[in-house]
């Protein structure tokens, strides 16, 4: 198994030295390749100071244009999109490269965790299935936090630089029109930081230019009614693979620290919630 971590940095000093840390767990075979944007914050210095990441400190066009620049660097069979205010729960990269080489699938995605800003839980964010109807008329429901992608599956450019904040969602859809093939594995893979200074904190509104791209790139069209229809199937498909119940019994979780790495409550925070899916951390 080799897999590389891509990881787009700029001002994220106070959270990337967890998502290294936590990308430094997953075990061997899987490096981590970080591109900054040129930080002036402590990023350079825990970078500097961090033990097996390959990382570039220079000026880029944005997010999209960093992790192109770092799959450039990439040479591993298998990718994975890491933001550098995210990290990793146990596991998750071992397990969804498994799934992978045993499926033939090039894309293979799990479920996620919502946390804080100070990587305390919110909540379990399941999911189900693939299914092209749910991405095209619901939106993107995969977390690129829990998704590994087969390095030649990738289209080029990897990520549109042309689109802000729904790359992940034109991404996917591209993949899907290549014939990629998706599989999901009901496990929780990694944990998704909810803050302001989040690009999809922003107001919808900033960026409707890149959906009307997108809607046109992949004629997707979606009045209310076929977005109404896409969220049914959404929601049926989460009930059918027991989503919901798991979400519900994690609920007691929320509000526990998170950092599995760093803290012993959020070690055993992390074994509740893999106990929920009958999983050993």
């Amino acid at each position: 198994m080799t897999v590389n971590v891509l990881t787009p940095s700029f001002g994220y000093g106070r959270f990337i030295r967890d998502a290294i840390v936590s990308v430094r767990l997953q075990g061997n075979g899987i490096s981590h390749v970080v591109q900054d944007g040129g930080s002036t914050d402590e990023t350079i210095e825990v970078l500097s100071t961090s033990e097996g990441v390959d990382w570039r400190s220079e000026p880029d066009a944005g997010q999209s244009d960093a992790l192109n620049r770092a799959l450039q660097r990439a040479s591993g069979e298998w990718v994975a999109w890491l933001n550098a205010d995210e990290f990793y729960l146990p596991g998750g990269i071992e397990a969804l490269v498994q799934e992978g080489e045993r499926t033939g699938a090039d894309v293979v995605y799990g479920d996620c965790v919502f946390v804080d800003e100070e990587g305390r839980f919110l909540r379990l964010v399941p999911q189900h299935p693939f299914s092209g109807t749910v991405l095209r008329r619901y939106g993107c429901f995969i977390a690129t936090v829990a998704t590994v992608f087969r390095r030649s599956a990738l289209p080029h450019p990897w990520v549109d630089p042309n689109v802000e904040r729904i790359m992940d969602w034109d991404l996917f859809l591209r993949l899907r029109s290549r014939g990629a093939r998706f599989v999901w594995v009901p496990r929780p893979i990694g944990a998704f930081r909810v803050h302001a200074g989040r690009i999809t904190a922003q107001p919808v509104g900033r960026h409707a230019a890149s959906f009307r791209l997108v809607e046109a790139r992949h004629g997707v069209d979606r009045p209310r009614s076929v977005a109404a229809v896409g969220r049914a199937e959404h929601a049926l498909r989460k009930l059918l693979a027991g989503s919901y119940h798991r979400q519900v019994r994690a609920g007691r979780l929320r509000g526990r620290d998170f950092r599995w790495f760093a803290t012993e409550e959020g070690r055993r925070a992390v074994e509740e919630l893999f106990a929920i899916y009958h999983i050993r951390s």
